[in-house]
């Protein structure tokens, strides 16, 4: 990931994300020691730099850093509000977890549901598309994961069957 460089009273700050941690120029900081709130799907951490606080948003589901400031992320300098999930795609979620139950079990079962789930978010936090396409999409991903799920125990079913 690219570090970000923030200026804060004249001050210059490089702030390289490390895993648990952000080197804020040089100095490594663990993101558990920093204060923390949690909104929905984002972990949001405090970085103090100079007199101000920056805020790191870790998703806690799929992954990825945002380094905010003053309202502004810093990788794009465009305002920044963080993404939530409609309360509509817990239903596809919910959807993907009972194929686990219901299609493929096992290591291979709780792959496809998480890759499934995490498709669901990304298609579902997306403000470009309108809300009526998101839900075709995440139909559309639902019926695929079922598909393949299916076609996967089929052929494992005919695989055994010829044994």
């Amino acid at each position: 990931m690219k570090p970000w460089n923030v200026v804060v009273d004249g001050a210059k700050y490089e702030i390289k994300p490390k895993g648990t941690k952000v080197v804020v120029n040089g100095e490594k900081k663990k993101l558990k020691n920093l204060m923390s709130k949690k909104d929905g799907m984002w972990k949001i951490y405090e970085l103090p730099l100079g007199a101000k606080k920056a805020e790191i948003y870790v998703n806690t589901w799929v992954g990825g850093m945002k380094l905010v400031m003053d309202g502004v992320d810093c990788a794009t300098g465009k305002p920044y509000t963080a993404q939530k999930l409609p309360k509509w795609a817990y239903l596809f979620l919910i959807i993907h977890l009972a194929y686990i139950l219901f299609l493929m079990g096992g290591a291979l079962g709780v792959l496809m549901a998480f890759l499934g789930i995490m498709a669901t978010i990304s298609v579902s936090c997306n403000s470009n598309m309108p809300v009526g396409v998101r839900v075709l999409v995440d139909i559309g991903i639902a019926v695929a994961f079922a598909l393949v799920d299916l076609g996967v125990v089929f052929l494992i079913g005919s695989l055994i069957g010829a044994i």
